[in-house]
């Protein structure tokens, strides 16, 4: 068997100078490495479920070392959403509590055999931190016995071209999802549904409203996650805790429990909407989400024992 995996490099959605240099300098070393493939694609959260880039991730049987610009739990469960299925591997980007194992095996998923190592590029500002975590990923496991599947023929470096745009929708991690449905009966856009084991899908992800991260918030199991958004535990931080993701600066301030910034999310989600040509819709417009007034926030952070 082979010993060599796939390397994949996905480009950052707006990349700047430095994640440009970055991912130059991945691309540079990876080069001079003649035991792994590289294949460089688009942003994976943007990438089209049907389109090139899936089609071609999905043909590879071997082994992958992923370097994103997303947390690792959000890369491996924006793969799987994409029927591109492996054992998630331990990674320096991975918290040291974090596994899917027993969480996927008890939902009754089979892994396929070869394994996925997900790494975080905003983690090190070091382009050589991320070559040494290739070099130790393979050394360790060839150390284990288990030599990596077959992958991309040696030092092929493979740039996957195809047009992406911003997409904006949920991740669900399958190992915490209990299958309470609370995000199906609480999303208004049709985004949820079941599959033919009565399982929650992100069945229309392109209806998610832009910005909206409320069935995050409500999400009882915190296995939810939009991995563009600003908050940490929502975007899939492994080290965030599930009390993390429903607690931010907003809420203090705000002085509103979880639920209730949930219903407001989702309510400014349904008044950014186009305007339905209904005329009952019309005769009843969308009311706006209360705030609180700056003397309420003036009191509430006086309050706060700081």
């Amino acid at each position: 068997m082979s010993k060599n995996p796939t390397v994949v490099l996905s480009r950052d959605r707006n990349a700047g100078p430095r994640q440009t240099a970055m991912e130059q300098a991945l691309l540079a070393g990876l080069e001079h490495r003649d035991t792994v493939g590289v294949l460089v694609a688009p942003h994976l959260y943007d990438l089209a479920p049907e389109g090139p880039t899936v089609q071609t991730l999905r043909a590879i049987q071997g082994d992958l070392i992923v370097l994103a610009w997303l947390y690792p739990r959000s890369v491996y469960w924006v793969l799987e959403a994409n029927q591109i299925r492996g054992r998630l591997g331990r990674t320096s980007s991975l918290n040291e509590h974090e596994s899917v194992d027993d969480g996927f095996n008890a939902a009754g998923h089979d892994f396929p055999d070869r394994t996925i190592w997900c790494f975080d590029l905003r983690s090190n500002d070091e382009p050589e931190y991320f070559l040494r975590q290739v070099d130790e990923t393979l050394a360790k496991a060839m150390a284990s016995g288990i030599a990596p599947a077959a992958g991309e023929p040696n030092g092929k470096v493979r740039v996957l071209v195809e047009a992406t745009r911003t997409r904006w929708y949920p991740v669900v991690d399958q190992a915490r999802c209990t299958d309470c449905k609370e995000c199906l009966n609480f999303c208004l856009f049709g985004v949820y549904g079941l599959d033919r084991n009565g399982k929650i899908l992100v069945e229309e992800p392109d209806a998610c409203r832009p910005g909206c991260p409320a069935c995050a918030r409500i999400c009882p199991a915190g296995a939810i996650m939009f991995p563009q958004h600003k908050d940490p535990a929502i975007a899939g931080d492994p080290r965030a805790s599930l009390e993390g993701l429903k607690l931010d600066l907003s809420q203090i301030f705000a002085g509103i429990d979880p639920a209730t910034l949930a219903a407001q999310e989702r309510q400014r989600a349904l008044a950014d909407a186009p305007p339905s040509s209904s005329a009952g819709d019309a005769d009843h417009p969308r009311p706006k989400p209360d705030r609180p007034t700056l003397d309420q926030l003036v009191d509430q952070i006086d309050g706060l024992d700081l």
